[in-house]
């Protein structure tokens, strides 16, 4: 059942009291009871039978009466968290009834499987007061472990409950939903030996970043204003004049990832729930397995890629998602940002006149890294344009798992196969399934590297 449906289920289903199947089969027992008293003429089976139909109906306006104006607040440990991490739930639930609340069965509603949380009760809540407001609120606690990447929907409480016999039975709806972002899970990967591949110079981001060191500073004359610490005595005594230590300007070693997020180059992607809109503004996410594996990746190599001290650039074939997050900059706060915004990352129609960002349409001034499964020609004729020879470039091609394959290439029946059309172009190509583990793949890119490294 999708979550859309699941949730308006919760709210026709659960929105009042309805009778168990105990309280049905009163009702019907009572109902033969009195037809027969009618037919035979028995006063006592039409008085069993009146009280067995009155019963459940007592039963049901019982439990109408439990419902009480609660109020809940909810708030996680970690309202970021990765896939597999733990967060905890805390759910503050306030009376705000003229009357006492008693003991009732509550729930929270989930977005996966099994759709809701272990039941727990709620303990009494008395009216509030100034005197003992504190007996008028409950706090609630649950930890949740989600597997999947995603902005999930937790929530909202629901509050069961059922008369002594168990005649009647009802649930509300308390409260509203909050959202949990969960972002890809991160693998630890291995130093990619890259900084002797990045091309033009720009290796040099290894050098020590200090504000003292004569090597790594130029001199100008002092111009007033200028702080005394920062005087080169060497270069004025040299020059008759004060001269100034200039840091030198650092240029940092670029690296570039081309994800593809066009939903045609996923043949395995669910059409039944399509995102239609960027940035999250449509149904629900088509999943599919080979651009998880994608986005696994994505995050891994982005991380790794920037604590080795390269300044990266992501490039989606589809209109962009991660907008600013694109460039993932030295700053502490960048990892955080883009994995945030990799948690709603999806496959997304993307009309066909329309082709990359400005930024994606210059050369890679470094190592180039593809992620892609079946893409479109015009994708890999511009992964083709960006494998130039002074930079390494490696593209992971996520093979079909199932016996069907892939299907025909958009009728491009005159190209060749993709691996054979990039290695031609001058690309390092690693097939890989869906099911493979990052890390290993990953230690296949280093070699691969490493192998480059040596020829040049």
């Amino acid at each position: 059942m999708a979550r859309a449906d699941f949730r308006r289920s919760i709210r026709i289903v659960l929105g009042g009291a309805r009778l168990t199947r105990r309280g049905v089969t009163f009702v019907a027992l009572g109902l033969v009871a009195v037809l027969v008293g009618f037919a035979t003429g028995m006063p006592i089976l039409l008085y069993v039978g009146c009280f067995t139909v009155a019963l459940p109906l007592v039963a049901l306006a019982f439990v109408r009466s439990r419902e009480s104006a609660l109020s809940v607040s909810r708030r996680f440990s970690f309202p970021v968290v990765e896939a597999g991490s733990t967060t905890a739930v805390t759910l503050r639930v306030d009376n705000h009834s003229k009357r006492a609340t008693s003991p009732v069965r509550w729930r929270d509603a989930l977005p996966w499987r099994p759709w809701v949380t272990d039941s727990g009760w709620l303990p009494r809540l008395s009216v509030k007061t100034r005197l003992a407001s504190d007996l008028s609120a409950a706090q609630l606690s649950y930890s949740l472990t989600p597997a999947t990447r995603g902005i999930f929907e937790i929530g909202p409480l629901i509050v069961e409950a059922t008369d002594p016999f168990e005649l009647a039975w009802g649930a509300w709806n308390v409260g509203s939903e909050s959202s949990l972002i969960v972002t890809p899970r991160v693998a630890q990967l291995t130093t990619s030996a890259l900084i002797a591949q990045s091309g033009d110079g720009e290796a040099r981001v290894v050098q020590r970043r200090s504000a003292g060191d004569d090597d790594d500073a130029m001199t100008r004359e002092y111009r007033r204003g200028d702080a005394m610490r920062r005087v080169h005595w060497k270069a004025s005594a040299r020059h008759g004049s004060l001269m100034v230590r200039q840091e030198e300007q650092h240029s940092y070693p670029e690296a570039r990832i081309i994800v593809d997020t066009r939903l045609e180059g996923y043949p395995d992607a669910s059409r039944a729930t399509v995102l239609r809109a960027v940035g999250g503004n449509g149904e629900s996410q088509s999943h599919s397995a080979r651009f998880e594996w994608v986005v696994t990746m994505l995050a891994a190599a982005a991380v790794q890629l920037r604590r080795e001290g390269f300044l990266v650039q992501i490039i989606e074939t589809g209109q962009s998602q991660l907008t600013d997050a694109a460039t993932l900059h030295r700053r502490s706060s960048a990892e955080q940002e883009l994995l945030t915004r990799l948690a709603a990352l999806a496959p997304i129609e993307t009309p066909a006149d329309w082709w990359g960002e400005p930024s994606s349409r210059s050369f890679a001034r470094g190592p180039v890294i593809a992620l892609v499964a079946n893409p479109e020609p015009s994708t890999v004729d511009f992964l083709v344009s960006q494998a130039t020879s002074n930079v390494l470039a490696v593209a992971f091609i996520i093979e079909t798992t199932s016996g069907l394959g892939d299907r025909a290439r958009f009728g491009a029946a005159n190209r060749p196969p993709l691996a054979e059309e990039l290695r031609a172009a001058g690309w390092k190509v690693i097939s890989v399934q869906s099911f493979d583990d990052v890390a290993d793949v990953w230690n296949l890119f280093v070699t691969e590297s490493r192998l480059a490294r040596e020829r040049n």
